[in-house]
């Protein structure tokens, strides 16, 4: 009776053991800290459509990004309102005036334009 009792026993037990859950894996490690969006780029901007002697000139160019936005200056009067998106997709507007770009690592570009006027431009980050 003692032997069947711990045969019972034994395999209760293991049948417990068999269901008890199994250890969860591992948590993944952090990922690391993206770029830093904000800060000063600065780049050149060069024509791709300029069908009118008053589109603005290409040349140098800085961006001061704060909070994923920064303002791009069309002409001497005119300034276009872009935000940097999480999936670094930028985007901008202003009356006529469309931005739209990509920002990938400390780099970014993109296209400005009013449709009779265009700009490509080229930015890298630097830090403030």
């Amino acid at each position: 009776m003692t032997v069947l009792r711990f045969c019972l026993l034994g395999a209760l037990g293991a049948a417990l053991f068999a269901c008890a859950p199994a250890s969860s894996p591992a948590p993944k490690p952090a990922p690391p800290p993206a770029d830093p969006v904000d800060g000063v780029y600065r780049g050149t901007s060069t024509w791709y459509l300029a069908q009118s002697r008053s589109c603005p000139h290409p040349g140098l160019v800085t961006l001061y990004v704060q909070d994923g936005q920064f303002f791009y200056r069309w002409d001497y009067a005119t300034w276009v309102n872009a935000d940097i998106e999480p999936d670094g997709t930028v985007r901008g507007q202003a009356k006529d005036i469309t931005l739209l770009g990509k920002r990938v690592d400390k780099h970014m570009q993109g296209d400005i334009t009013n449709g009779v006027c265009g700009l490509h431009f080229t930015v890298t980050w630097h830090d403030m």
